[in-house]
């Protein structure tokens, strides 16, 4: 873990995903991997959210980069710590505190899932200081 040394701030579209971190247990919102700025590192990050339009801040975990447990492409991956989004926010306002880890593979979707939850735990840990 590494704590930026100033947090990356950025704002982007929310768009579709594939749906996976909703039948692993932990739902994502998708962001336009082109608003994402290119100095930033692809990894695990913990981070604020904020929604368009609104004045409260979430905590929230980050995947950025492909994601080789499924053999597919790069992604923005933000999950919403202990709040459940029952309608996705057209943009996002985001302030990057910390980098958790590299992307890596996993053998296996039950391996990943574990990986996922020690992540959240550990953004949680840092995001409530």
């Amino acid at each position: 873990m590494q704590m930026l040394p100033t947090p990356v701030l950025f704002s982007a579209p929310v768009i579709s995903g594939a749906g996976r971190g909703r039948t692993m247990g932990t739902p994502t919102l998708n962001l336009d991997l082109t608003s994402v700025p290119p100095s930033l590192k692809e990894g695990i990050y913990a981070c604020l959210v904020q929604f368009e339009g609104h004045t409260a801040y979430y905590q929230a975990a980050v995947h950025y980069g492909p994601r080789p447990v499924f053999n597919d492409t790069a992604a923005f991956e933000i999950h919403v710590l202990d709040r459940e989004i029952a309608d996705a926010p057209s943009v996002v306002h985001l302030e990057m505190i910390a980098y958790l880890r590299e992307v890596r593979d996993f053998a296996t979707k039950e391996l990943l899932i574990e990986q996922i939850h020690a992540d959240v735990e550990q953004a949680r840990a840092i995001l409530a200081v």
